[in-house]
């Protein structure tokens, strides 16, 4: 699996935000890992075949504040790898506006990405997803010697 994919949280909880633990708080660098995954998951899209266009910031900063206009970026960014591929049917709603007001919110974006990111790497082959045989046909659940 993809880096960007495994770096991605999705399993924050209220507890996290009592605890004040990482996960309980989106700052520059969350916003880093979010935005490219985002660009990984554009990028492999376009490469096979699903035209797509994102806008990233991917120099975030602890002095950059969070504004609608930023965030509205991020959701469409969101919007466009969406409508790009297919999503399962548990994957999460895009939120209507984006504002990490809530663990949950966080968490529903960056499972959108994970969701579409996965199922895109899981249904192209790769060096270990897809091998032949030079010599054999397969016939129905068998293969033959030729």
């Amino acid at each position: 699996m993809s880096k960007y994919l495994d770096a991605l949280i999705f399993d924050r909880v209220a507890a996290d935000v009592q605890e004040l633990t990482d996960k309980a708080y989106i700052d520059y660098r969350d916003l880093n890992r979010i935005e490219s995954a985002i660009k990984w998951v554009s990028y492999v899209l376009n490469k096979y075949g699903y035209r797509n266009v994102t806008d990233n910031k991917l120099n975030w900063k602890p002095e950059n504040q969070r504004t609608d206009r930023e965030m509205d970026r991020l959701r469409t960014n969101l919007i466009t790898i969406r409508e790009a591929y297919y999503t399962l049917p548990s994957t999460p709603q895009t939120p209507e506006k984006i504002t990490f007001a809530s663990v949950y919110q966080a968490n529903f974006i960056e499972k959108i990405i994970f969701d579409i990111g996965d199922l895109i790497e899981k249904s192209f082959p790769g060096p270990y997803r897809l091998s032949f045989h030079l010599g054999k046909r397969t016939f129905g659940n068998r293969s033959i010697n030729i």
